[in-house]
């Protein structure tokens, strides 16, 4: 399991001999097969927040490269929804769902 590979600490994943650091608290994060998802939040909204790496510790994407939204807002929850689908609330009541593997939105709803 992936799991196993992976330390978490407040700002750090640690994958086997790599580290990656944030310079805000990691808050979630989701596993999926080939990727795990990181949501990095304090309290105040911190843009393009919601970030991919593959088990390596490569980055593979950050949530805007997906949304494509003109200006960079923040996500405060991320929900898994099935193996290749990633559900991100953003902090304007927008919630995307995502195929995390062709990095498209294939929903969009509002809260109301």
């Amino acid at each position: 399991e992936q799991d196993d590979m992976i330390k978490v600490y407040n700002e750090k994943i640690q994958i086997n001999n790599k580290s990656i650091i944030f310079d805000t608290t990691i808050k979630k994060i989701i596993y999926f097969s080939d990727i795990f998802v990181v949501l990095i939040r304090e309290n105040k909204e911190i843009p393009n927040n919601i970030i991919a790496y593959d088990y390596y510790g490569n980055e593979v994407w950050k949530i805007n490269d997906i949304v494509c939204a003109k200006v960079l807002r923040g996500y405060d929850n991320i929900i898994k929804k099935s193996e290749n689908v990633l559900v991100a609330y953003c902090e304007l009541g927008i919630i995307f769902e995502i195929d995390i593997f062709k990095k498209i939105v294939i929903h969009k709803n509002y809260m109301r």
